[in-house]
Parts: C-alpha cells; sequence; structure tokens
C-alpha cells in the first residue's frame, strides 16, 4: 500500500471494524458460498471435458476459446477428484434489508509441473 515510493496516504480497502455475523446469517452465506462454488466448478468440468455448455448453444465458443486464462491442454485432462477450483475467494455483501449478494469471486487453481 505505501510501497510505491510516493509518500501519499492511500485509502486501506478494509474496515477496521470486522463486521459481526449471526450464526444464522453465516448459515446462509455458507450455503450460499458452497452452492457457488460447486457451480463453477460443474461449470469448468463441462468447459474442460464434454463442453456440453457450447454445443447446446449457451455460450458461444469464441467466447470459451478466446479467453486468455482457458487452457486448451487441459480439455480431457482428468483432474484429481473432478475438482477444478481448488481456491476460490468469495465475497458477499449484506444490504440494509438483510439480504446477501455475492460482490465478486475469484478463482485460483494449481498449476503442476511434472517432468
Amino acid at each position: 500500500m505505501y510501497s510505491d515510493g510516493e509518500g501519499i496516504e492511500k485509502i486501506s480497502p478494509f474496515d477496521i471494524l470486522p463486521r459481526i455475523i449471526t450464526a444464522t446469517e453465516w448459515s446462509i452465506i455458507e450455503r450460499g458460498i458452497k452452492q457457488r462454488v460447486k457451480a463453477l466448478n460443474i461449470f469448468l468440468a463441462d468447459v474442460y471435458d464434454d463442453q456440453f455448455i457450447i454445443k447446446d448453444g449457451k455460450i458461444p465458443a469464441a467466447l470459451i476459446l478466446s479467453c486468455p486464462n482457458f487452457m486448451k491442454e487441459m480439455v480431457g485432462v482428468d483432474v484429481s477428484h473432478g475438482i477444478y477450483t481448488h481456491i476460490s475467494g468469495i465475497d458477499p455483501m449484506g444490504d440494509s434489508d438483510g439480504n446477501f449478494y455475492l460482490l465478486e469471486d475469484n478463482l485460483r487453481t494449481p498449476l503442476v509441473f511434472r517432468t
């Protein structure tokens, strides 16, 4: 945050006071996060295997195949336990009515080099 050498104070992207989440609220958030990660993993499994989402015309092939993060070398690769999404950063947020929404998600997958 301060490593750019400009000497200008910058706003921290985090609130210094944590939000208290009740067990009931957390139960809702947890179910939503699990559902989201499962859906993302199913999507990736399809994209890198049968590609039904492309064949059925739900997503244009060019949208997937032109993505710089799409690894054509992984098509048809049998991944361990069928899991593509190993690390997921899911950012929920609450609104003033007590509902929770997904602000964004970030997926990370390990890259393994074998000789």
